[in-house]
């Protein structure tokens, strides 16, 4: 079974013609929305649309305009307002020593002495900086900066994180 990835969620039409914006999450976006490209709507779980990519424009921040070749009218759009826009998750595109955000969830979060401190639940990205949210075993979260000073260690096949902990990151 292929994996997907979401790189945006859909969130109103814009103009007549069937273009929608997008909010998106991709690093990748001149891949992702490649003229021809195929995408899919997450309907429901489990419940995917495919989509092809007709027409593409990047606007302010994170903010872009998509074209589906499904979608020549505002009045079709509708039942795809709001929902997720998922790619295959293709390793292809990834250099040596690179991951997805979604590769860190569900990874053990350690401190410089290998104390497990939780897990990755999200990988949270702001307008200022990506920060990991991390479950401790008594379901309370707290929030690392994704940077070099507070993470040190990233072991994708080992399952962990280590990270520096300064007083307060805790909770």
């Amino acid at each position: 079974m292929e994996k997907y990835l979401k790189v945006g969620t859909i969130l109103k039409p814009r103009g007549l013609n069937g273009e929608v914006k997008v909010f998106s999450t991709t690093s990748f976006k001149s891949i992702r929305y490649k003229k021809g490209n195929q995408l899919f709507i997450e309907l429901e779980k489990d419940n995917l649309l495919p989509v092809h990519v007709k027409k593409y424009a990047s606007k302010e921040g994170n903010i872009d305009v998509l074209q589906f070749e499904e979608y020549q009218n505002v009045n079709d759009l509708d039942p795809i307002l709001g929902k997720d826009l998922l790619s295959v998750k293709d390793e292809n595109i990834l250099k040596n020593n690179e991951y997805f955000f979604s590769d860190l969830e569900g990874l053990t979060v350690l401190d410089e002495n290998k104390n497990e401190l939780g897990k990755v639940i999200n990988v949270e990205e702001f307008p200022s900086q990506i920060t990991l949210k991390v479950e401790k075993k008594d379901k309370k979260s707290f929030y690392v900066p994704f940077n070099d000073f507070f993470i040190k260690d990233i072991n994708i096949s080992n399952n962990y994180i280590i990270i520096n902990v300064i007083e307060g990151l805790l909770g």
